[in-house]
């Protein structure tokens, strides 16, 4: 590994965090403030933390998948599976993903 692919992991990273950040401010909007930005980013340490454990419900999600497609210029879609909207790091990995 050479200095530019550190430097480019490092730019990387803080890129995801920063989506990171912007992405729990928009579930806590979503959920109208119910779940804080900081519970959501603490999810991050438990990849296997569902959404919907979280407090995301339903309407919220849904109000959640419209902010981020607008936002983001990305599809969220809610069939075959959707894992991407299982956990907050699969959230975050989609759509950072997807503006690449």
């Amino acid at each position: 590994m050479t200095a530019r692919d550190t430097a480019a992991g490092d730019a990387g990273g803080l890129a995801d965090a920063a989506l990171a950040a912007r992405l729990a401010r928009m579930i806590s909007d979503a959920c109208d403030g119910r779940v804080t930005p900081a519970e959501v980013l603490a999810t991050g340490a438990s990849p296997g933390a569902s959404l919907s454990a979280l407090g995301v419900t339903s309407l919220a999600l849904l109000r959640l998948i419209d902010a981020v497609e607008e936002e983001f210029d990305v599809v969220l879609d809610l069939g075959g599976g959707a894992t991407h909207l299982d956990s907050f790091p699969l959230l975050v990995g989609h759509v950072a993903e997807g503006t690449r």
